[in-house]
């Protein structure tokens, strides 16, 4: 896997995401002020990929049955310095948002790079 090319693909999803809302959608949509604050607060987390282990913890039994939890290499992208970590996830060919941690646990978030970002 070529991490530059992964920090550019992420750069550029960050550079064209188009914030819209969907009409039949419940609620009300997030200000473009507070979309754009996030793309902003993106941009700095960003960090040069490294791969790392972390805890896949996405479905109940996950996180309640096995003893044993699966434990995935992934790639660090973005790190809020909060307490979320952004990865991507080879396996599954997607991003997951964790919590920090040793390992880092996945937390049931998945998608796209600024939408797991976002949901934090």
């Amino acid at each position: 896997m070529d991490l530059v090319a992964l920090r550019v693909a992420v750069e550029l999803e960050i550079e064209n995401f188009a914030h819209s809302t969907q009409p039949d959608a419940f609620g009300d949509p997030m200000p473009r002020e507070w979309v754009d604050a996030q793309l902003t607060e993106m941009r700095a987390a960003l960090v040069t990929p490294i791969w790392r282990d972390i805890r896949v913890q996405d479905a109940y039994d996950q996180v309640y049955g096995a003893s044993d939890h699966e434990i995935r290499r992934c790639v660090l992208v973005a790190d809020d310095g909060d307490g979320y970590e952004l990865y991507f996830d080879p396996s599954q060919a997607g991003y997951l948002l964790a919590y920090s941690g040793s390992p880092p646990v996945t937390s049931g978030v998945r998608g796209d790079a600024v939408g797991c970002f976002m949901a934090r």
